[in-house]
């Protein structure tokens, strides 16, 4: 991870460790704002139960060990400390956060971001619409360069569409 994912990534750590669910709604929001691919990988951690006791030194780095630990019904901060020769122990840090309460702030989150990106792509519908308008007027368009264009441009928002809304699939 990046130094600026890290950063950007620091303030849901924060609010797990100190076990404050609005602190860790915000930086969720935050975080979908700044970094969308760290806040799908953030999230998945925050949701995944599967906690790994220890790990291999070798992969640390890789962005596969989660930033979070889970253990009876509780999610914490999760601190790697050497072991043997390139293992890691895995462990919580901080007074965590019940799991159903992560759960239901993570869903919202991502419910909120996957609205904003509905939203966009049926922006984008009227942008195409209104560049459809301009383009028939345009003096020295290529009508059928513009009429495959205006053709792949339409079907390529519907596969956006469909592809951003469960209920299409």
């Amino acid at each position: 991870m990046t130094d600026q994912a890290k950063n950007n990534a620091q303030p849901v750590f924060d609010a797990v460790v100190v076990g404050d669910a609005q602190r860790l709604l915000r930086a969720l929001r935050g975080l979908a704002k700044a970094l969308p691919e760290v806040f799908i990988r953030v999230t998945g951690q925050l949701l995944s139960t599967k906690q790994y006791e220890t790990v291999s030194a070798v992969c640390f780095g890789s962005g596969v060990i989660s930033d979070f630990y889970h253990a009876d019904g509780k999610v914490f901060g999760a601190v790697y400390t050497d072991t043997y020769l390139l293992i890691r122990q895995a462990g919580p840090v901080g007074v965590g956060m019940a799991y159903e309460e992560v759960r239901k702030l993570v869903l919202e989150a991502r419910a909120e971001y996957d609205e904003t990106v509905l939203k966009k792509a049926l922006q984008l519908k009227e942008s195409l619409e209104e560049l459809d308008r301009l383009l028939n007027g345009h003096s020295f368009a290529d009508c059928k360069l513009a009429s495959i264009a205006h053709a792949d441009l339409y079907k390529g928002h519907a596969l956006l569409v469909a592809a951003l809304n469960p209920v299409a699939r």
